[in-house]
């Protein structure tokens, strides 16, 4: 072997380095989810119903009031439970969808209604929405987030980057559980809180002579046959990235 050969395999054997690899493996996102949840409790003159009343679930054919032959002096009130699955803002919506005159009998016209496509039952029952807290009865210190009034078309804002009807500083925290109560009555509706007993300690409407009381004896015949329908709504949006969410926005 000559010098030279001898010199080019020197050179190749001084080729290995130290070396380390470090492998961070399955990098991954997946996107979050935010599912909505309601249940409901609901009284009609004060005894369970049990057709406007189920369990916690995705709403498909539930209805918040479903009776077809109220009359004056009649009420209802129920306890709707929110729970959602990521920190959220909370909104309902109201939309009076019809208010129909049906049949015109002759007592309705003998109080002064004439034919007409619109219906005066709308403008008959009365409504009220507070922050509940969770025992099916309107108490001392619970916001009253609507006045007493019929039936309109209208965005209600439960929580958003303005204000939060429970008292808590921002949105509604991931898995956790609020309470909206609502009741109305065929006639005059007042407010008339009981003394606040603590939370979730259950005072149901049927062994209760307050929270809201119902007067009809001012009713004439004018709503005979009356009907009116609507939808009630509930969104969740995220409040991540989304700090300036207002529910009523132009």
């Amino acid at each position: 072997m000559t010098a030279g050969t001898v010199a080019a395999v020197a050179m190749f054997a001084t080729n290995a380095f130290f070396s380390d690899v470090e492998t961070s493996s399955d990098n991954t996102l997946v996107a979050g989810t935010l599912d909505l949840k309601i249940d409901n409790t609901s009284y009609y003159n004060g005894r369970p119903s049990e057709k406007t009343t189920w369990d916690l679930r995705d709403l498909t054919v539930e209805r918040f009031f479903d009776f077809d032959d109220v009359k004056p002096g009649d009420w209802g009130e129920d306890t709707i439970s929110l729970h959602n699955t990521n920190d959220s803002w909370l909104c309902a919506d109201l939309r009076l969808t019809s208010n129909l005159e049906n049949d015109l009998l002759l007592a309705e016209v003998a109080d002064g209604d004439t034919e007409g496509p619109d219906g005066e039952l709308a403008n008959h029952v009365n409504w009220i929405w507070w922050a509940d807290d969770g025992d099916n009865v309107l108490e001392e210190n619970e916001r009253l987030i609507s006045q007493v009034g019929p039936l309109v078309s209208t965005p209600i804002t439960l929580a958003d980057s303005n204000g939060n009807i429970w008292g808590d500083q921002g949105p509604i925290p991931a898995d956790s559980t609020r309470y909206l109560g609502k009741a109305w009555c065929f006639g005059s509706l007042t407010p008339a809180p009981l003394e606040q007993d603590g939370v979730n300690n259950v005072r149901t409407p049927a062994n209760t002579n307050g929270g809201v009381l119902c007067d009809g004896s001012q009713e004439n015949n004018v709503t005979q046959s009356d009907s009116l329908t609507a939808d009630v709504s509930f969104r969740a949006v995220q409040s991540r990235n989304n700090l300036e969410f207002l529910c009523n926005q132009e």
